[in-house]
């Protein structure tokens, strides 16, 4: 039996956050009380404060959980290996795809652009945190994937690693925020995969493979 209440208390929880998930991408933070969240569930008041003290800590639950996720599938798609150009490029267009396909990456993606700030701290500085971070970021990942492309002879040795990872995160970061308010009319793989070729063919030298889709696609 304590099993069985300890099971339902998780799943009650994971409700309540994908409610809340759900109410605060759609309405916005400031528009959203526990109460909303708790009549979205036919709960009480009560039971949704016996999981989170406050609305604050279920957003930063909220958050914790959703970079989780995001987390986990930079690790399921980061090519094994030397890390290339071309192995981050294509990891990160199916990240994209990946996300525009699934409801709560969406969801979360639009919160974190909501521009959200609270108790000091901001929806900004938290994206950046993760999208920048020098341990496992996707920016830091195309950096050192350009520096080893340097060291290989595949780019060119005066080529500034630093603004091609800035570059190649606003593209994902444009292209995919297109795709969500619907002003993207033509296939958001192969757009993603396009603009990135066209950075590739910028920095690499002479006789060097160029980026081709199918090929990407193979390594997934």
């Amino acid at each position: 039996m304590a099993r069985k209440t300890k099971e339902q208390a998780s799943l009650t929880r994971q409700w309540i956050l994908l409610s809340a998930l759900e109410l605060f991408a759609s309405k916005g933070y400031d528009n959203v009380s526990l109460n909303d969240i708790a009549r979205r569930l036919q709960l009480t008041k009560g039971a949704v404060y016996w999981h989170f003290e406050s609305k604050q800590a279920l957003l930063e639950e909220l958050l914790d959980s959703a970079l989780r996720h995001f987390r986990e599938q930079i690790d399921e798609l980061m090519p094994i290996g030397e890390l290339t150009y071309p192995s981050v490029a294509g990891m990160m267009i199916e990240n994209a795809v990946g996300l525009m396909a699934e409801r709560r990456g969406r969801q979360f993606f639009r919160l974190v652009k909501s521009g959200l700030k609270w108790s000091g701290k901001s929806m900004a500085s938290i994206r950046e945190g993760f999208l920048n971070n020098r341990r496992f970021g996707p920016k830091q990942a195309f950096e050192t994937a350009i520096e080893n492309d340097k060291r290989a002879g595949r780019v060119r040795a005066d080529f500034r690693s630093e603004e091609a990872s800035v570059v190649a995160m606003a593209v994902w970061d444009g292209l995919v925020q297109l795709a969500l308010d619907g002003f993207l009319d033509c296939d958001l793989r192969e757009t993603m995969f396009h603009a990135y070729a066209a950075m590739w063919d910028n920095m690499r030298l002479a006789g060097t493979a160029a980026m081709k889709l199918e090929d990407i696609a193979k390594e997934r």
